[in-house]
């Protein structure tokens, strides 16, 4: 949903600005990703996920409130949400296949890693069909607030699925090493 309203602020940026935009999504992930990498070591990742996507909501409100106050939306804030978008799509990618390895044994992981990522490509083709349909319905910038309630549905889909893996552990005697603190 978000990857359209990121190329149009691309092309509002301009073609000789968006080099510019891309070395800042560059920039942008060498200094996030070590602390990420420092919570993830500090925090289990039970924990730190829901936190994290919860983080994101807010800052999905954050931008909906400036393009809501401001009408419409001026060169940095064009730059700063295409570099935010493009950085969080790398962290929800790699996020959700390091959840989907805590989550799976080896043997489940083997049977529906293929099924999962086809659903990822479905999505990925159906996605930009959903968005136009909605972008006529609601404007482009209420996409903003449809993400942050899909990102609702994705911390509600974590707890769930926690519950089910611990559920399924004990049921089958499953003893997994995550490489978690608590």
């Amino acid at each position: 949903v978000l990857r359209p309203l990121r190329d149009e602020m691309g092309m509002q940026i301009g073609a000789a600005k968006l080099q510019e935009s891309f070395t800042g999504v560059f920039l942008t992930m060498l200094a996030v990703a070590p602390l990420f990498g420092w919570l993830n070591q500090r925090v289990a990742r039970r924990t730190l996920l829901p936190w994290l996507y919860g983080f994101f909501i807010v800052n999905l409100l954050g931008f909906y409130t400036v393009l809501e106050a401001r009408g419409e939306q001026g060169p940095l804030v064009a730059r700063a949400f295409f570099v935010w978008v493009s950085v969080f799509n790398l962290f929800a990618i790699s996020v959700f296949w390091s959840f989907m390895a805590d989550l799976f044994t080896t043997e489940q992981a083997k049977r529906l890693y293929g099924f999962i990522a086809a659903g990822g490509t479905l999505g990925a083709l159906t996605g930009p069909l959903i968005t136009a349909g909605l972008v006529t319905l609601l404007g482009p910038k209420h996409l903003v607030l449809v993400s942050a309630g899909l990102l609702g549905v994705v911390i509600v889909a974590i707890f769930r699925l926690r519950a089910w893996a611990l559920r399924w552990d004990v049921q089958h005697h499953v003893v997994r090493d995550e490489g978690e603190t608590e």
